[in-house]
């Protein structure tokens, strides 16, 4: 899978298990939803890298196959035909290659743009943010600065909090992290002290809990996954959990809730809709949800505890367990099939057409046969342990597995053997009716003891000659030579075993151990024929 899909898709799987989790807690305190919400929006871009980019525990290929194998064994059983895993094709240049990757490299195209039309969108609200703080003043109201800094002591708030009045806008909203800043329209001066204190106590509270850097995150993940409703939804429902969380924190300072009720519908007149986009800012009145918050602050039975500390630990226990497998789960990628091709030769280095050339994979057989060139070809042949048999009138036949892993392992030089002459002959009569012992009459026969044997020693060595084209061409091989030792201590007969080695090499390494000379082999005194059995590595250093 495209590591770009990969990092979407376990992003949305992320977001799909805190909007379920969020379901699940309904009845719980806004405060705790937020916070359970805020994480896992957090946790879906790190979970996305790290499971796209990063090494992970990838799930059983056996798993993965298991719906299509039951398929393809089920269409086998219904039409009484075998399927094998490889095949044998003639694969056409001219054919017209298949449109699945240009549809992707054209949907990861409109990906992007949508992104960066998203993201641009962001930065225009931040724009248009800036200019109307620019045309903002600090206020100098010594009641509400009085009210903020009392509001700021209850919340446990001990970063600075700029309060500005816009002239111009009708914005009330609070933004910023490090420097958290509280806007107020201009004719919020003439509010009264309990319309203040709760238009205060909402904004500090936004401030204290990180509000606008946790929905900034998710406004730019919203982005950056434009085309997911999964992210359109979290974004909003975080959002909507923040705003009820500030409304409870509001009732928590002692404000009642029909009043908090009744200013807050007098402000939503007031400002809303605001000049500066809702992304850019943690806008306190939005028409959109003042009917649910009114609804929720003045119904008693709400939970509006916050959560304790072992509660957000169980939570965040809870949470890594549902998350962890996303991040370091992966399907076991199938491996890329390719082609695997190789020449037949006999031991004179001549090629061979019309040669059986069977394949044996994961239990199903393919066969093919060499051309006139000595070539086979199995295409879509999948990398892992193979057994691979060629077999001709006339020679040896070979039956050897093969690892295809390296490059190199995809072309394949086969060597046969001249095969073995055998004759059973049966002679057979009619079994005596008496049975004679085996006598010469001499008595007992004399035991020779034997065992006494002195082993060879080579008297004439002739080292064998890399072969010039093979050097060239960067080619090493390994050749088995099976030769045999006369009574004279002359090497009588020699024959390469390998089968894999190309001819050139099997030739010179035959050429030079038919030169070599040794010291008779004597066997209790008398001289004997003795199999010996050399290898020759040629390697490059």
């Amino acid at each position: 899978m495209n590591p770009l899909a990969d990092a979407a898709l376990r992003a949305s799987v992320v977001l799909l298990i805190g909007l379920a989790l969020r379901a699940v807690l309904r009845r719980r305190s806004p405060a705790l939803r937020h916070i359970v919400l805020a994480a896992v929006i957090l946790a879906a871009p790190v979970v996305a890298l790290v499971g796209a980019f990063a090494p992970g525990v990838a799930l059983p290929a056996r798993l993965v196959d298991a719906p299509s194998r039951a398929i393809v064994a089920a269409e086998s059983a219904g039409t009484g035909t075998r399927t094998a895993v490889a095949t044998t094709a003639t694969v056409d240049a001219d054919a017209p290659r298949p449109a699945g990757g240009s549809r992707a490299a054209a949907l990861i195209v409109i990906w992007i743009a949508g992104a960066a039309l998203s993201l641009g969108w962001l930065l225009a609200a931040a724009i248009r943010l800036r200019r109307v703080v620019a045309s903002a003043s600090p206020v100098e109201d010594a009641r509400w600065r009085l009210t903020l800094a009392a509001v700021c002591d209850d919340a446990g708030l001990r970063r600075p909090v700029r309060l500005l009045v816009s002239p111009d806008a009708m914005l009330l909203a609070t933004w910023g992290w490090r420097r958290p800043r509280v806007v107020i329209p201009a004719c919020a001066l003439g509010w009264s002290d309990e319309r203040a204190r709760s238009v205060l106590a909402h904004e500090v509270a936004h401030v204290a809990r990180h509000d606008w850097l946790l929905q900034s995150i998710a406004e730019t993940l919203r982005a950056l996954l434009w085309w997911n409703p999964l992210a359109w939804l979290a974004c909003r429902a975080l959002r909507d959990d923040s705003e009820l969380a500030c409304d409870d924190a509001v009732l928590h300072a002692g404000v009642g809730a029909t009043a908090y009720a009744d200013h807050l519908l007098q402000i939503a007149r007031l400002v809303a809709p605001g000049p500066v986009p809702a992304a850019a800012v943690m806008r306190m009145a939005r028409v959109s949800t003042l009917e649910r918050r009114i609804v929720a602050m003045l119904n008693p039975r709400l939970d509006r505890r916050l959560p304790s500390r072992a509660a957000l630990l169980g939570g965040a226990a809870a949470l890594a367990l549902l998350v962890l497998p996303v991040a370091i789960l992966r399907a076991a990628q199938p491996a890329a099939r390719q082609l695997l091709e190789g020449t037949v030769y006999d031991t004179t280095g001549a090629v061979l057409p019309g040669v059986a050339v069977t394949l044996d994979a994961d239990a199903a057989k393919v066969q093919t046969t060499t051309d006139r060139s000595g070539r086979f070809r199995f295409d879509g042949v999948e990398p892992g342990s193979h057994v691979i048999q060629v077999e001709s009138p006339g020679f040896r036949a070979l039956r050897q597995s093969i690892q295809l892993k390296n490059d190199a392992d995809w072309n394949r030089v086969v060597m046969l053997q001249v095969g073995e002459l055998r004759e059973t002959i049966a002679v057979s009569r009619r079994r005596p009716a008496s049975i004679t012992p085996l006598t010469d009459g001499s008595g007992p026969t004399p035991v020779r003891v034997g065992g006494n044997i002195r082993a060879p020693r080579k008297v004439e060595n002739v080292n064998p000659d890399y072969p010039q084209r093979l050097l060239e061409a960067g080619l090493q091989g390994k050749v088995v030579v099976e030769a045999v030792v006369g009574v004279d201590g002359r090497v009588v007969r020699t024959r390469a075993l390998t089968m894999e080695a190309h001819p050139d090499f099997a030739k010179a390494a035959v050429e030079a151990v038919r030169q070599w000379r040794y010291e008779p082999t004597l066997l209790n005194g008398s001289p004997i024929e003795v199999v010996m059995t050399v290898t020759v590595d040629f390697s490059l250093e």
